[in-house]
């Protein structure tokens, strides 16, 4: 917590209350002080601000003369003072309480070590405020950066988790259709054996990419796990899900990325859909995994729709077959 001791300026404008106040004013001007502080046998006795000698001066003019006169007769007497410790907050609400701009500061003895000023406050607290925005936008950062996946630049897992239950509570509410679709990419595994991992890793950025630059406003691809992608499709029925998913896998088949162990000789994908009302995430991406199994089952590169909603727990799509 930052205190006034950590911004007051330390004590150079000093003056004695006999002292004359053209020195006075000379002092300040060289400090470069906007006020003296006036002590006497150590003690704060007064304060003389820049408004204390306008209202000075002032009157000076309006007699026609200009004389010079011993401090105490200008300075404001017995100031109020603020110990080293004080915190930033309270010195600033006690500025705006007693609406001063000046404080002298003392020690634990009640010693004379410096002063702070409305200005130093004011900028301490700007600079406070300005770190707290940097520490927001960092965590911002690191926030958004959780939730994506760093190697395909899409949506993780744990991002899918809280849209996924936002969204079906949403579309619960509304009484709308909430649509899943799960995509994998065929004989994957024989992709990375034949051409490497690093080439599997591009293949799974472009794939990503092509699929996301065809979603409808308002879909969502998230990366399941592995070649697996999710997509999250809102307000939409089984056959809007369906067109959804198929045009990711048309997407990936006209990337033509060469794939010599399948039997198709290019990389593809199968995709399994679901969507209901008042749907529970696990019984909807259930009956797409299902669903996607039969896309696999029936030669690959192709979607394939539950056949009811996941209401109930039930094997829409019997049997599996490995996900490659």
């Amino acid at each position: 917590m930052i205190t006034v001791q950590n911004i007051m300026t330390p004590v150079k404008t000093v003056v004695q209350a006999g002292d004359a106040l053209s020195r006075t004013l000379t002092l300040m001007q060289r400090n470069r002080h906007s006020c003296a502080l006036v002590v006497d046998a150590g003690r704060v006795i007064g304060l003389l601000t820049e408004r204390d000698l306008s209202d000075v001066l002032t009157r000076s003019l309006e007699r026609g003369c200009l004389d010079d006169r011993p401090v105490s007769e200008v300075m404001t007497p017995e100031p109020v003072c603020l110990a080293e410790q004080t915190l930033l907050l309270d010195a600033l609400k006690l500025a705006r309480d007693l609406h001063i701009r000046h404080f002298p500061v003392l020690d634990e003895g009640e010693a004379l070590v410096g002063i702070v000023t409305q200005t130093d406050m004011a900028n301490a607290y700007i600079r406070i405020l300005e770190h707290q925005a940097e520490l927001v936008q960092t965590n911002q950062t690191l926030e958004l950066a959780s939730l994506r996946d760093p190697l395909l630049s899409v949506r993780n897992r744990r991002a899918m988790d809280l849209d996924l239950g936002r969204m079906l509570s949403q579309a619960q509410i509304q009484g709308q259709s909430m649509a899943v679709g799960l995509l994998d990419l065929d004989r994957f595994k024989s992709y990375n054996d034949y051409y490497g991992h690093l080439a599997g890793d591009r293949a799974l950025r472009s794939v990503a990419r092509a699929v996301e630059e065809n979603l409808r406003q308002g879909d969502t691809l998230y990366r399941y796990g592995g070649e697996e992608l999710l997509l999250l499709m809102p307000d939409t029925d089984l056959e809007g899900a369906w067109q959804g998913a198929d045009r990711a896998r048309q997407a990936v088949e006209r990337l033509n990325i060469e794939h010599v162990v399948s039997p198709l000789g290019r990389l593809t994908l199968s995709g399994g859909v679901a969507a209901g009302r008042g749907v529970g995430a696990e019984g909807l991406i259930a009956a797409a995994d299902r669903a996607m199994y039969q896309a696999k089952r029936d030669g690959r590169n192709q979607v394939r729709a539950a056949r009811q909603a996941p209401v109930i727990a039930r094997d829409d799509c019997a049997g599996s077959v490995p996900s490659e």
